[in-house]
């Protein structure tokens, strides 16, 4: 019976007997471990030479120790790959970037990866077994927030049938972000001794007054905060925002009551992405004060650092993955906070610690149940999770309303 064997996603080839065949050349890569390659050739060649010669030109040793060698029968299907680019943007401000350059990965349901390189660099047909697979193609390796980086992308599933040429066009399009600053004069004088950061979940990357160019950020949550060198000098956390794939975001910063300075000229449309232009101003609320207090909302934004901050107690009985939002309760060391009162959503509060003493006696909800709802400020240290939420841990001090 004849059946083919498939190296890479070469075609295959009509071989027999196979099995020895095989033997002899994980013979030969065992054999020159020892004794060298050449010795090994010299030893082997006597037996079939041919078959052996074939076999290396072919580059079957490289292939079984780095990549494994498929012997199936003709359950044998095809891929074959495009890209439309066409759709990857319609903005004129975009460059086209090379498709061949986008980097390949063809993954098996399994999780097997089948390929992993350059899309330039990919046979016009794949020769896989049939099953179903993963493509996805990527311009480049999203390492962190930078400038002039849009990233274009697609990910596919496709079930490929054995005999059957299968045909997939990939679309792609930007996937992640692009942030624009822009800050007053009035701004940049207060803060001359700072420097703007950016940061989002790859890392994070300096924002120069100078600069008016995008950055681009990973799509979720970003933070933009001020660092100095000057070790005594604490961070300034600015604001956080939740961007997505395509949103391109331009925010001036000013100074509360101060000048109306903005980018000059007009943004240019792209209908591949949305562009959004906004303006802040930098309050004196900095969590320095129980007058000062920052809103629980801005707690990720001052992660590590001790602050006042305000909202409103919508439950307790925290844990992990849980919290009550209505009684009775029976754990007295924690509290649920939200900016606002009526909130019933986890995922929009943030916890606060009770250390045992004064402040948990007046403040828990199972000795103090009318205390649900109530305004409160406390001031603590911001955790980036406490009780499965960003949170404060621990409390230093409690004020109710």
């Amino acid at each position: 019976m004849k059946r083919k064997i498939l190296f890479g996603f070469g075609a295959g080839i009509y071989l027999r007997p196979f099995e020895s065949i095989i033997k002899r050349a994980f013979l030969l890569k065992e054999w020159s471990k020892l004794i060298g390659f050449r010795r090994s050739i010299r030893m082997l060649l006597p037996f079939k030479s041919h078959l052996i010669i074939l076999f290396l030109s072919m580059g079957i040793i490289p292939i079984i120790s780095c990549r494994g060698l498929t012997i199936i029968d003709s359950d044998v299907g095809t891929i074959r790959l495009t890209i439309n680019e066409e759709s990857i943007s319609k903005g004129i401000v975009r460059v086209m970037p090379d498709t061949n350059s986008f980097i390949l990965t063809i993954t098996r349901g399994a999780g097997d990866t089948i390929f992993n390189g350059l899309y330039g660099s990919r046979p016009k047909e794949l020769k896989v077994e049939a099953g179903t697979y993963i493509v996805a193609v990527n311009s480049t390796i999203n390492t962190g927030p930078k400038f002039d980086s849009p990233i274009w992308s697609d990910s596919r599933s496709i079930n490929v049938e054995a005999g059957v040429v299968t045909s997939l066009g990939l679309s792609c399009r930007q996937s992640n972000g692009g942030l624009r600053l822009g800050f007053s004069a009035e701004f940049k004088t207060k803060f001359s001794a700072y420097t703007p950061e950016v940061s989002d979940s790859k890392g994070t990357a300096t924002y120069p007054y100078t600069e008016d160019r995008y950055m681009y950020l990973r799509p979720g949550q970003i933070f933009v905060k001020m660092v100095s060198l000057n070790p005594e000098l604490v961070p300034i956390p600015l604001f956080s925002r939740t961007i997505a794939a395509r949103d391109m975001l331009s925010i001036n910063i000013k100074l509360d009551g101060a000048d109306s300075a903005s980018f000059s000229g007009g943004i240019q449309v792209d209908t591949s992405a949305t562009w959004i232009i906004d303006s802040m101003r930098v309050s004196g609320n900095d969590g320095s004060t129980k007058n000062k207090a920052i809103s629980v909302d801005r707690l990720p934004e001052y992660i590590g650092m001790k602050v006042w901050a305000t909202g409103y107690i919508v439950g307790g009985d925290l844990t992990t993955t849980n919290l009550k939002f209505e009684g009775p309760y029976t754990a007295k060391s924690n509290l649920g906070v939200a900016s606002d009162p009526g909130t019933k959503d986890r995922a929009r509060c943030y916890s606060v610690n009770l250390p045992s003493g004064p402040i948990q006696t007046t403040y828990n909800l199972v000795d103090n149940p009318s205390n649900l709802g109530k305004k409160i400020w406390v001031k603590g240290t911001v955790k980036a999770m406490y009780l499965g939420l960003v949170g404060i841990d621990p409390t230093t001090e409690i004020v109710l309303e």
